[in-house]
């Protein structure tokens, strides 16, 4: 992992925070996960009017930002991806802990990204 754990060329501008952006970016990057963004959005939608609260929503969108904000970096989604598959099949508690800081460093900078 590098130091910056975001970085690569990007495939799209980083979208606004908005429902729809988020929807037209997760098309284009990774459009076998619209049905779970689509389930996510409902469950939110459903929540906030529960609870009358935006909170639910703003979970989702900032969610989805982050991402899309790894998505949009194919290099980032491919360490990530891997650090995944090695924390899962790691065969000593440290090799799993080393990993899944990895996913877990690539997952804060996205964040860091998207929210600043």
């Amino acid at each position: 992992m590098s130091a910056q754990p975001i970085h690569g060329p990007e495939l799209i501008p980083q979208p606004a925070r908005t429902p729809m952006a988020l929807y037209e970016a997760v098309a284009a990057l990774m459009p076998n996960r619209l049905a779970e963004l689509t389930a996510d959005q409902a469950r939110a939608m459903t929540e906030a009017v529960d609870k009358g609260s935006l909170k639910p929503l703003l979970r989702f969108t900032a969610k989805w930002a982050v991402e899309v904000e790894i998505a949009r970096h194919p290099q980032t989604l491919a360490e990530l991806h891997r650090a995944e598959y090695l924390a899962n099949h790691a065969e000593t508690l440290e090799e799993r802990r080393n990993q899944a800081a990895v996913a877990g460093a690539i997952a804060s900078a996205a964040a860091e990204a998207v929210h600043g």
